[in-house]
């Protein structure tokens, strides 16, 4: 195991290094409005104009106070555009008070956008089959463009040698009837915008999305233990895939692929190059001061003390099974449309910097992660076992 340790301490090194710099290619490579030229894109799908794209367009975002939505806003504003939001009115209320804003609930009550048009429309908020149907329904001759997120969920089977976006969605061998989960619900739900869209059909399927402002702590989790300093427990191998998307990028690509007018449907998988678990926890070593080393600890032993991925540890899967190429999912037809990616470090520094203000305002619970004396009590058991 010394020796085991004293490898992936000098893999660490370079792969930090490695890390930091992951992005920056792509983002040399920018969108018009970063100062670049605009990738073509692929297959059937239109190429981006080299000119700044149809600017002063009047977005109808439904949602747009959770965490994607805000950071949408932000940037759809600073380019110009037009945002009406449509949501019940709850959630971070005090945020946009130059919008329009319309209430309602898009489970029974449309009635605020009927009348209305709209150049395009941004669905964050869709889950079901019969809440997109009924916008969908509403909306389809209402605006030009319907953007909807999906996931990358939609794939229940990560077991294709390709996982661009034809890879086979939905489970087998279950009746549609019974499609009632996150993944499966959105495989429906994307079904209805193509069927009431056709040919204008835009979907956007992300990945694990992370940033300031992600209350689920997936990521967040990780700045903020590896920060904390001493032995921190990482789950599985060093080799293992990790995939997942800032919020702001996403945000930008939405807004991007509405600009220029873009149909089809588009990973938004990150990091623009491959991405160990290694470079991950080395790269985000590399923005703190603190002193830190990492135990790798396999992921069945986990598992049969009861710390399943999904749960205490999250982020990303086993690379066997159906999730054999779940970090190794393709995005090249999405950078081909524009999609471009922060580096590592800027995510992990604005995450930390973000999670830090929050821990200045009492809030101190991480919703994901292992607590400090179950890590403490795993990593005291794996030794004893020979780890």
């Amino acid at each position: 195991m010394k020796t085991r340790r004293e490898f992936i301490g000098h893999v660490g090194i370079a792969a930090g290094a490695a890390a930091l710099g992951l992005g920056s290619a792509r983002r040399a490579a920018a969108r018009p409005d970063r100062g670049g030229d605009a990738r073509p894109a692929a297959g059937d799908h239109p190429a981006p104009s080299h000119s700044p794209g149809q600017q002063g367009m009047s977005i109808l975002i439904l949602g747009g106070t959770g965490f994607i939505g805000p950071h949408v806003v932000r940037h759809a504003l600073d380019r110009g555009h037009e945002i009406t939001l449509f949501n019940r009115g709850r959630t971070n209320t005090h945020l946009f008070p130059e919008v329009e804003k319309l209430v309602g609930d898009r489970n029974s009550d449309l009635t605020a956008l009927e009348g209305r048009r709209w150049d395009a429309v941004l669905d964050n908020s869709g889950y079901t089959p019969h809440q997109v149907g009924l916008s969908v329904d509403l909306l389809k001759g209402a605006t030009d463009q319907y953007l909807f997120t999906s996931t990358r969920a939609v794939y229940t089977d990560f077991t294709a040698s390709v996982m661009d976006e034809d890879a086979p969605i939905g489970p087998t061998g279950l009746p549609e009837s019974e499609w009632t989960a996150y993944g499966p619900a959105k495989v429906l739900a994307e079904r209805a915008v193509e069927e009431g869209f056709g040919a204008r059909t835009l979907i956007v399927r992300p990945p694990v999305i992370v940033g300031p402002g992600d209350r689920s702590d997936r990521f967040t989790y990780w700045p903020g233990r590896i920060d904390a300093g001493g032995d921190v427990l990482v789950q599985g191998d060093p080799t293992d895939p990790v995939q997942f998307i800032d919020v702001r990028d996403l945000s930008e690509f939405y807004i991007h692929l509405l600009e220029q007018q873009t149909v089809g449907i588009f990973n938004s998988t990150g990091p623009g190059a491959p991405l160990s678990a290694a470079e991950l926890v080395y790269g985000i070593r590399a923005i703190t001061s603190s002193a830190v080393s990492f135990t790798w600890v396999d992921w069945d032993f986990l598992a049969e003390r009861g710390q399943m991925p999904q749960q205490q540890l999250p982020f990303w899967q086993p690379p066997r099974g159906r999730y054999l190429n779940y970090g190794r999912i393709d995005s090249s037809r999405g950078i081909a449309a524009g999609l471009t990616f922060r580096p590592l470090a800027v995510i992990a520094k604005d995450t930390l910097d973000w999670h830090r203000s929050r821990e200045a305002g009492g809030e101190f619970q991480l919703r994901t992660g292992l607590d400090r004396a179950t890590e403490a009590r795993l990593l005291a058991e794996w030794r004893e076992a020979g780890g």
